[in-house]
């Protein structure tokens, strides 16, 4: 449950190659990877890139992954990402294909979820998916021009989790990142 930034980069390799492109709209990937964790957070009440979320003005964001690729993030995590990829204005871009084998730090039910967003959202433009999409999450709040800490609680809320269950799942995952912090 503690955050991998080599999972992170093979949820992006994974979407990328379902999507058979080379670069694509870091806006884009953004909204994919969220709608991945948000749904398998429905199904397995767990995330997959186990990132912080923030509401911003375009909807939903993976926190760590957007400083990633606005290269802001601390050192050690950005000099593995810029190893693998390039941010080419609104794009980011392989640089290394031997990121694919980062897929492998997938289980096959996230390769499933993740799937299932591309096959549903995967063409859609990123301005589809921010208007049509990611503006109508119940959990999504618009920051106005800023951002605010989404949290799972209320992402789990919005799926409409029952409130003994997230309680639940919450503290296990508490026990889980103190054990392994």
């Amino acid at each position: 449950m503690l955050f991998n930034v080599e999972k992170l980069m093979g949820i992006i390799a994974c979407i990328m190659k379902r999507m058979d492109v080379k670069s694509i709209n870091y806006m884009k990937v953004i909204k994919l990877m969220y709608l991945s964790d948000r749904l398998h957070i429905d199904k397995y009440d767990s995330s997959i890139s186990n990132d912080e979320y923030y509401s911003m003005p375009h909807g939903p964001v993976l926190s760590r992954l957007y400083n990633l690729i606005m290269n802001e993030s601390c050192d050690k995590f950005q000099k593995e990402w810029d190893k693998f990829f390039l941010r080419d204005g609104y794009d980011i871009a392989i640089r290394d294909t031997s990121v694919n084998e980062k897929i492998l730090e997938l289980s096959r039910a996230e390769e499933n979820t993740i799937d299932e967003i591309v096959d549903k959202y995967g063409k859609m433009d990123k301005w589809d998916l921010v208007n049509n999409v990611a503006h109508k999450l119940p959990e999504w709040e618009d920051p106005q021009g800023s951002s605010i800490p989404l949290s799972l609680r209320k992402i789990m809320e919005a799926l409409g989790k029952d409130k003994n269950e997230i309680d639940a799942v919450l503290a296990e995952r508490a026990i889980y990142e103190k054990e392994f912090a």
